[in-house]
Protein backbone atom coordinates (compact mmCIF):
# COMPACT_ATOMS: atom_id res chain seq x y z
CA UNK A 1 0.00 0.00 0.00
CA UNK A 2 1.37 3.76 -0.59
CA UNK A 3 0.17 6.59 0.98
CA UNK A 4 -1.02 9.70 -0.83
CA UNK A 5 2.22 11.31 -0.74
CA UNK A 6 4.44 8.63 -2.02
CA UNK A 7 1.75 7.46 -5.07
CA UNK A 8 1.46 11.22 -6.26
CA UNK A 9 5.13 11.31 -6.26
CA UNK A 10 5.62 8.68 -8.10
CA UNK A 11 2.82 9.51 -11.03
CA UNK A 12 4.91 13.39 -11.30
CA UNK A 13 7.93 11.09 -12.08
CA UNK A 14 6.37 9.24 -14.55
CA UNK A 15 4.89 12.34 -16.07
CA UNK A 16 7.91 13.70 -16.08
CA UNK A 17 9.37 10.98 -17.85
CA UNK A 18 6.93 11.06 -20.84
CA UNK A 19 7.64 14.85 -21.36
CA UNK A 20 11.20 14.34 -21.76
CA UNK A 21 10.61 11.21 -24.07
CA UNK A 22 8.56 13.35 -26.18
CA UNK A 23 10.35 16.77 -26.02
CA UNK A 24 14.23 15.46 -25.43
CA UNK A 25 13.75 12.09 -27.41
CA UNK A 26 10.99 11.46 -29.94
CA UNK A 27 11.47 15.54 -31.35
CA UNK A 28 15.38 14.67 -31.27
CA UNK A 29 15.15 12.18 -33.17
CA UNK A 30 12.95 12.74 -35.93
CA UNK A 31 15.05 16.17 -36.66
CA UNK A 32 18.10 14.06 -36.87
CA UNK A 33 16.66 11.39 -39.39
CA UNK A 34 17.63 13.62 -42.13
CA UNK A 35 21.50 13.55 -41.09
CA UNK A 36 21.69 9.40 -40.89
CA UNK A 37 22.59 8.68 -45.07
CA UNK A 38 23.13 5.58 -44.40
CA UNK A 39 19.23 5.06 -44.36
CA UNK A 40 17.49 5.11 -47.41
CA UNK A 41 14.28 7.89 -48.21
CA UNK A 42 12.13 5.05 -47.55
CA UNK A 43 13.70 3.58 -44.60
CA UNK A 44 13.61 6.91 -43.20
CA UNK A 45 10.05 7.29 -43.31
CA UNK A 46 9.13 4.33 -42.22
CA UNK A 47 11.16 5.37 -38.65
CA UNK A 48 9.90 8.35 -38.50
CA UNK A 49 6.30 7.17 -38.69
CA UNK A 50 7.44 4.47 -36.16
CA UNK A 51 8.56 7.69 -33.79
CA UNK A 52 5.63 9.70 -34.72
CA UNK A 53 3.65 6.57 -33.49
CA UNK A 54 5.10 6.34 -30.27
CA UNK A 55 5.37 9.93 -29.26
CA UNK A 56 1.53 9.92 -30.24
CA UNK A 57 0.91 7.03 -27.42
CA UNK A 58 3.81 8.40 -25.14
CA UNK A 59 1.23 12.23 -25.24
CA UNK A 60 -1.75 9.43 -24.50
CA UNK A 61 0.34 8.16 -21.59
CA UNK A 62 0.92 11.67 -20.39
CA UNK A 63 -2.92 12.28 -20.39
CA UNK A 64 -3.65 9.24 -18.38
CA UNK A 65 -1.05 10.21 -16.04
CA UNK A 66 -2.36 13.72 -15.19
CA UNK A 67 -6.03 12.24 -15.01
CA UNK A 68 -4.54 9.50 -12.40
CA UNK A 69 -3.09 12.21 -10.29
CA UNK A 70 -6.22 14.42 -10.23
CA UNK A 71 -8.14 11.68 -9.00
CA UNK A 72 -5.42 10.68 -6.22
CA UNK A 73 -5.02 14.38 -4.85
CA UNK A 74 -8.86 14.74 -5.03
CA UNK A 75 -9.52 11.24 -3.52
CA UNK A 76 -10.72 11.62 0.37
CA UNK A 77 -8.05 8.31 0.66
CA UNK A 78 -4.92 8.62 2.13
CA UNK A 79 -3.88 5.13 1.44
CA UNK A 80 -3.70 3.01 -2.59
Amino acid sequence: MLKKKELTKILYKALDCEEEANTEFYAYTIKSLKYYKWLSGDKRERVEGIIKKLGGDSLRHKGMIEDLIQKVEESEKNVF
